[in-house]
């Protein structure tokens, strides 16, 4: 089938923007970060913010500079500015609250990480969701990705998952060339995690969706395995989720991992 024009792809584009929830009206003691993924956007935590609120903390999504606006801006931003915005993001919640924690999603995870092992004052704690420390690009990936993109075919499940995430409005095809240098970044990343990971000193939950077709599932939890102190880490493997879907027996397991890390977390003196 035909795909839809660019004019029509970026008129129907509604871009996502950061929020915060707080778990009631006086200020919590500890507050939950989220941070999204590379050209994704805040809105695919509002579910987890909702668990947060339920165990008393405040919950805070960010918007990284580049994502909400056109493919343009997203090309012009990159590692260095995210990186610098996540800081300040970090110590504006650290002179707020007694205690921070950190969630990540795919390079989210990334950012977080990085910013914990340069300045880990303040951070009680970490949860990255499919962090990238291998990746693979399965066919199944790309037919989602250019489906959700380009709107050549009804969505399934996964093409609605990544649209729903995409949080960069729709340009022409030749100015995804842009984007390339920001892919750099995000491999320039992966390195520097792998890198330095031996070095955390914070507690981690790592959590992996075994059918994820853009992150090496088996690779990156092992790496987090080898390197990452077993006084600090805890793993999950969620056995149907992908990169973006996560099926109904899933995200139960997944809630009770993440309220009970954060949970344990909080209660830490």
């Amino acid at each position: 089938r035909k795909g839809k024009s660019v004019e029509e792809r970026m008129s129907a584009f509604v871009p996502q923007r950061p929020f915060v929830s707080r778990a009631s009206e006086g200020r919590s003691r500890t507050a939950v970060l989220f941070i999204h993924g590379i050209a994704e956007g805040p809105s695919q935590f509002l579910i987890p913010a909702a668990w947060v609120n339920a165990l008393g903390m405040d919950a805070i999504a960010l918007s990284l500079p580049g994502h909400g606006g056109t493919a343009h801006d997203f090309a012009c931003s990159g590692r260095r500015v995210w990186e610098a915005y996540v800081d300040r993001r970090v110590d504006a919640c650290r002179s707020e609250y007694e205690r921070l924690i950190l969630v990540g999603h795919s390079m989210g995870g990334l950012l977080s990480l990085l910013t914990c092992l340069r300045r880990p004052d303040g951070v009680a704690g970490i949860v990255t969701v499919g962090c990238p420390l291998h990746v693979w690009v399965s066919a199944r990936a790309v037919r989602s990705i250019l489906g959700a993109r380009y709107h050549l075919l009804p969505a399934d499940a996964g093409e609605e998952a990544v649209r729903n995430a995409v949080n960069v409005a729709p340009g022409p095809t030749l100015g995804y060339a842009g984007w390339l240098p920001r892919l750099g970044d995000l491999f320039s990343m992966m390195r520097a995690v792998r890198k330095d990971l031996p070095c955390l000193s914070v507690p981690l939950l790592a959590v992996q969706g075994k059918r994820d077709e853009l992150v090496w599932a088996r690779r990156s939890i092992g790496c987090f395995r080898r390197r990452v102190s077993s006084v600090c880490l805890q793993t999950l493997v969620l056995p149907d989720t992908t990169h973006f879907c996560y099926p109904a027996a899933d995200e139960a397991v997944l809630r009770e991992a993440f309220t009970s890390f954060c949970r344990a977390v909080a209660s830490r003196p």
